[in-house]
């Protein structure tokens, strides 16, 4: 009687500990994710693809701050006979009730994997948490052997970097394929072994092969099966590009969209030939304003030299002056007053007659410091008369203005893909994409295409700015000329050759004759004692002092305003 005690008080013991047993160990060993059980089904296809599904059930206890799994795969494999490229496609990814779970996918262009990151980042997890994969992979049988084809497929994969209590899998073959014509290697343990130490099998149909795990498998220990069979009854797989040349097909499309943006350059871009000599010009090329000529000579480019040279040119033309104010103080800034004279602007283009519009409205003067932040709106209309002018006088082609917007905002879309692509990892991709962009933009700038009489006269620009360039080798005919100083000042501006123009002119004309020289439209007290450089620093302060203000500037000296500066929208917490 009391040996049975004994043993039944052992049994006791033994039914009552054990849960508490159970539940130490459970505790003990989830200092992260685990894997409870893990089983897949794979679907031999007779095109040499498999459909998977796996079904995983991970634990994380409760440790905070645990959101989901991950799962790596590869994409390609090396073999004695070269490298196997698989392709994975992603079909869903779920709980077992077939509900969605958020996630991510991130492809490994160096390494030739693809990984999906499972998981809600905004919402942590406790406990057992399910998740069911299902995917593609193509060419996953090898046909090179001439005796047999075989599945040699890693079931489990040995990166795995959690512990993994049950695995199985059902690998479920076509007809033909059964377990008489078949024969099963399992390759079990640690990355590298020919030995089975971990998993056993068995056909529980014809064609159908279970594995399972016999122990709970530690970090990067694998399952592999081997299973050959007859020849002719899985059609081999074919390669497409995308898998021969692998990520270098990507290159293909900037070599593509280069022919394309050629073609269409050469058919509405490409200027007519001109092939003569640059020789000098003497007089303006058909009388072209300075926005004209710059906008001309820029291809359809529009810059803030076009505007400063434009307000020159309309002072030297006696419809403005400009008046320099000093800067008042150690801090103070200087400022400029823009005048009208009253003249008849009758013979004013319709960009100049806009830009006077733009700049006084309704008042007689103004201040350039009273542009900035508002009359950069008014470029866009400026810019477009300017070019309407140009058009309307047969000089360059509508059509490659309007194909050069579309070309430019295209390359701005496809370089933000691109780093968008980026962020996703496919760099191969990313690196087209904004290698393209980078095509279509040069193009883009290339487009506007000038008509044969516009080609003629961007020629004969060229050599009205070598003329002004090299005006001390017609010193007489410059003496000839009355006011050629500032008539061709505004060009020199546009041409970017200020400075070198007054030495020119100072070289010819002698330091004498400009010190008896004031320009009758621009007052300053700096011009009291007139000499080529002070009038080159006088200059240079107007450009620097149009340009900045008919822009938008910073706010921080109270001279900004709602909506100005840059960006938009807003956010903020997280």
């Amino acid at each position: 009687m009391g040996k049975i005690m004994k043993i039944l008080l052992t049994l006791l013991a033994i039914i009552l500990l054990s849960p508490h047993l159970a539940q130490a160990r459970e505790i003990s060993r989830i200092t992260d994710w685990y894997v409870n059980d893990f089983q897949t089904i794979i679907q031999v296809q007779k095109d040499s693809s498999l459909l998977i599904e796996e079904k995983i059930v991970a634990d994380c206890g409760n440790l905070p701050e645990k959101h989901g799994i991950f799962r790596i795969l590869p994409l390609q494999t090396k073999t004695e006979n070269g490298i196997i490229k698989t392709s994975i496609d992603l079909i869903s990814i779920t709980d077992f009730s077939g509900n969605k779970i958020p996630h991510s996918a991130t492809t490994d262009n160096f390494n030739h994997t693809i990984t999906f990151k499972i998981g809600d980042p905004n919402k942590a997890v406790r406990g057992e948490n399910e998740y069911k994969i299902t995917y593609s992979a193509k060419n996953a049988i090898r046909s090179q052997n001439n005796n047999f084809d075989e599945l040699y497929w890693n079931l489990l994969g040995n990166f795995w970097d959690l512990e993994i209590d049950k695995f199985s899998t059902d690998i479920i073959f076509p007809a033909g394929i059964n377990q008489s014509n078949s024969r099963v290697y399992l390759y079990s343990g640690d990355l590298g072994t020919n030995k089975n130490l971990l998993a056993d099998y068995e056909w529980t149909n014809d064609n159908v092969l279970h594995i399972r795990s016999k122990q709970t498998l530690t970090p990067r220990q694998e399952i592999t099966a081997s299973v050959a069979f007859p020849k002719g009854i899985i059609i081999p797989h074919k390669q497409g590009l995308a898998e021969l040349y692998g990520n270098y097909i990507w290159l293909l499309i900037p070599i593509l969209v280069f022919i394309l943006s050629f073609w269409i350059w050469n058919k509405y871009g490409k200027d007519p030939r001109v092939d003569k000599t640059v020789i000098p010009e003497f007089e303006i090329p058909e009388n072209l304003t300075p926005m004209e000529m710059g906008i001309m000579i820029k291809n359809g480019s529009f810059s803030d030299s076009l505007i400063t040279a434009t307000i020159v040119d309309l002072a030297v033309k006696k419809h403005i002056t400009i008046e320099d104010i000093p800067k008042k103080g150690i801090f103070g800034k200087q400022d400029f007053r823009l005048k009208k004279t009253g003249n008849k602007t009758s013979a004013l283009n319709k960009s100049e007659s806009i830009m006077i519009d733009k700049i006084f409205g309704s008042n007689p003067e103004i201040l350039l410091s009273k542009l900035k932040n508002n009359f950069y709106k008014e470029l866009p209309a400026i810019k477009k008369a300017g070019i309407e002018n140009l058009k309307n006088k047969n000089l360059i082609y509508g059509k490659g203005l309007a194909l050069k917007g579309w070309f430019i905002f295209l390359a701005m879309i496809m370089i933000f893909g691109g780093f968008a692509i980026i962020a996703k990892g496919n760099f191969w991709l990313a690196v087209s994409i904004i290698a393209s962009a980078i095509i279509i933009g040069v193009f883009g700038v290339l487009m506007p295409k000038r008509t044969q009489s516009g080609a003629e006269l961007n020629w004969r620009i060229k050599g009205f700015k070598l003329y002004m360039e090299t005006a001390e080798i017609y010193r007489a005919r410059f003496n000839e000329k009355e006011n050629i100083f500032e008539k061709f000042l505004p060009y020199a501006i546009m041409f970017g050759i200020t400075k070198l123009w007054i030495k020119k002119m100072e070289e010819i004309y002698g330091k004498e004759y400009f010190a008896d020289y004031h320009p009758g439209w621009y007052v300053g007290t700096a011009m009291a004692n007139f000499n080529a450089d002070s009038f080159s620093s006088q200059i240079s302060n107007l450009s620097s002092g149009i340009t900045s203000n008919i822009g938008t500037t910073s706010g921080a000296s109270g001279s900004g305003g709602a909506g100005g500066g840059g960006g938009g929208g807003g956010g903020g917490g997280w």
